[in-house]
């Protein structure tokens, strides 16, 4: 029960650091163009990739020097 807690928290953090790019991406490109809409998936989508392969090597690098 004590690691679903921590996962929801977790889960929480992380919907909060994807919805504010989202919320800035759409309406920096508000067009319904389906176009517009890709490009902002595309975007989100590198920068969860680039947020998780930024966290998980900044974790190992803490994690080496102890």
């Amino acid at each position: 029960m004590n690691n679903l807690e921590e996962a929801l928290k977790s889960l929480g953090w992380l919907d909060l650091i994807f919805i504010i790019p989202m919320f800035l991406l759409f309406s920096y490109l508000p067009d319904d163009n389906f176009f517009y809409i890709l490009i902002n998936l595309i975007i989100v989508i590198f920068f969860g990739i680039g947020l998780s392969l930024s966290s998980h090597w900044l974790v190992s690098c803490f994690t080496k020097k102890k």
